[in-house]
């Protein structure tokens, strides 16, 4: 009888905290994944910690005034892979970002695109990685074509 006890109550424990996990990285409550904008704005900070790497921009809006703008991405350990450092950008960098944004409107994002003022593209640590597998695939052909 003790152990049907433990099991009733481990399995709503488990499933509860299943639940939570993941529901951590579900952007739809909070980003709307079907539309992307675009903003202009100078680097004021970037955070490249887990589980979510932020930057903060500055955006002047259509009246002039400066609105801090955050954006969200993927965690360190994930960027890493991709190539991201602490580095990759810098505090004063003019940035062309572009994400999903927010169902409310509010001045947040989700991050897909950044530009900086050289042209230098950065993308997500996803995006990067299938760009990479792709590239090794196209390789990997013309390597054996060339030994047909």
């Amino acid at each position: 009888m003790r152990p049907l006890r433990a099991w009733l109550f481990v399995i709503p424990v488990l499933l509860l905290s299943a639940a939570r996990a993941s529901s951590h990285h579900a952007a739809a409550p909070v980003y709307d994944e079907k539309r992307l904008i675009t903003v202009v704005g100078v680097l004021t900070q970037f955070k490249f910690v887990n589980p979510h790497a932020m930057m903060f921009i500055d955006v002047t809006d259509e009246t002039g005034k400066v609105v801090e703008w955050v954006v969200e991405m993927a965690g360190r350990f994930n960027l890493s892979e991709a190539g991201w450092t602490a580095d990759s950008i810098k505090v004063g960098e003019r940035l062309t970002l572009t994400g999903n944004p927010t169902h409310t409107g509010s001045h947040r994002m989700f991050f897909r695109r950044l530009v900086k003022a050289d042209g230098t593209e950065l993308l997500p640590a996803t995006t990067q990685r299938l760009n990479v597998i792709e590239e090794e695939r196209r390789q990997r052909v013309r390597q054996r074509n060339q030994q047909k």
